[in-house]
């Protein structure tokens, strides 16, 4: 008789924005690498626009990209903030703690860089910037064979 340890199948979050030609790229590449292996990981979309992350997951996102001392690098600056019907420059709040990130990112949503790639069974993060970045992420965690 045999004896096999259950196996527990990863998990990969894409943070992702249904309405970001670069994040629905990455989560094409995604299905795509499913379809080739099914079942090596386990995909989550987690639409931050309608579901922020939380301060938690926010904690560690930003400890597995390792920019703890610099939390912004999160966010984008280059965004129009719509307040009213009006675009503005206006009050592109830093962070600095994982708090004030998570207030950031809950006021203003789309300065959260995008879409970013998250393994939490390996404690790893990648901004998916180029989306390509995608291909990378998953063959260096052996989730994608060379073809």
């Amino acid at each position: 008789m045999s004896f096999r340890m259950p196996f527990a199948q990863p998990i990969i979050t894409l943070i992702h924005n249904p309405s970001c030609s670069k994040s629905n790229l990455a989560l094409s590449i995604l299905q795509e690498a499913l379809t080739k292996q099914p079942g090596v990981f386990k995909l989550d979309i987690l639409d931050y626009q309608k579901q922020p992350p939380t301060k938690d997951q926010l904690r560690n996102i930003v400890q597995y990209l390792g920019i703890e001392h610099n939390l912004n690098q999160i966010l984008r600056d280059n965004v129009s903030i719509t307040t009213s019907g009006e675009n503005t420059q206006e009050s592109l709040k830093t962070a600095l703690s994982v708090s004030e990130l998570t207030e950031v990112i809950k006021q203003q949503p789309s300065r959260l860089q995008r879409p970013i790639l998250v393994d939490w069974n390996n404690g790893k993060a990648i901004i998916a910037r180029p989306p390509e970045k995608v291909q990378e992420f998953l063959k260096e965690l052996g989730y994608l064979k060379d073809d």
